[in-house]
């Protein structure tokens, strides 16, 4: 059995895996609702905001004393790539808590959420969509490969922070959420070709409490695709029924009741620049990723 600790700006997970004929398994699942992208002010990361996540990092560590995994791979994404301070954090993490954790650029956290949906089955081809609580990631895929990776530094936590001044946005901070998502989408280079793509996969937690949501309210089965029209449907109903919406979604996904809004504004937004109709919601995604790679360094998967 393996361990993943994955530090993202929404959430901190500790994630235990099986692995059976190269595919992983998991068998247990730690959330904490750390929300780290709230404690970052001008570029830094308060103290407070440190202390919430060495006391998560200091439980996970009294949880692997009684579980003892064959090895930890920890990792950190937007929550602490957006910081000036972050490499004094992750030093400070070492120290008190005994995590040596590896920081992802933009670009890898794309490559794996990439490899970890692939291994969890992929279309032919399509654009793979991550929005985090910080960052969100961009990968179009051909024909089983990887063509072109961006990383945008804006995410369903950091959007609400800076754009959302109640519980749901306005219709007029929704338009400034996606103008500023367009804006970031005209500037990576991603966006530079004009690509299409008629499919998005989706991953990650904004994407799996989007399922949750429209699952319900369109009668989907598990993980079934919705389309463009349902995603831009729901988000109109939130405007005009927001007391219904709020219900909704405590019945759903209370702990992103702020933040799912805000990211499924950006997967409306990423969808519409490229042209998308259908979205699936992938089971895998980063943090598979990065466990397969971690294995395959390892000469430890077996396929």
């Amino acid at each position: 059995m393996w361990a993943v600790i994955d530090i993202g700006s929404n959430t901190i997970r500790l994630v235990f895996y099986l692995v059976e004929g190269g595919r992983l398994h998991p068998v247990l699942d730690k959330k904490y609702a750390a929300g780290l992208a709230g404690y970052i002010e001008d570029s830094r990361m308060s103290r407070d905001g440190i202390q919430v996540l060495i006391d998560c990092l200091a439980d996970i560590r009294l949880l692997l004393g009684y579980i003892k995994p064959q090895a930890v791979f920890p990792f950190a994404t937007a929550s602490l790539r957006a910081c000036s301070n972050g490499r004094d954090i992750l030093k400070m993490v070492r120290e008190r808590c005994g995590f040596d954790v590896r920081l992802l650029s933009g670009e890898e956290e794309a490559a794996f959420d990439y490899d970890g949906a692939q291994a969890g089955g992929l279309g032919e081809e399509g654009l793979l969509v991550d929005v985090g609580g910080g960052s969100t990631e961009l990968a179009f895929f051909k024909d089983g490969k990887m063509q072109v990776a961006a990383c945008l530094p804006v995410g369903s936590l950091n959007l609400y922070k800076n754009f959302v001044q109640e519980l749901f946005p306005t219709p007029q901070e929704t338009k400034a959420i996606r103008d500023e998502v367009k804006q970031r989408l005209q500037r990576a280079a991603i966006g530079g070709e004009q690509r299409t793509a008629r499919t998005l996969f989706c991953v990650g937690g904004t994407a799996r409490a989007t399922q949750k949501l429209l699952g319900k309210q369109y009668g989907l089965a598990g993980p079934e695709p919705y389309t463009y029209r349902e995603l831009k449907e729901t988000l109109e109903r939130a405007q005009e029924a927001p007391r219904d919406m709020l219900r909704r979604i405590l019945r759903s996904s209370p702990d992103r009741v702020h933040t799912l809004l805000p990211g499924m504004t950006v997967f409306k937004t990423v969808a519409r620049f490229f042209r998308g109709e259908t979205l699936v919601t992938c089971r895998n995604g980063v943090r598979e990723g990065y466990l397969l790679h971690c294995l395959s360094e390892r000469g430890a998967l077996c396929r």
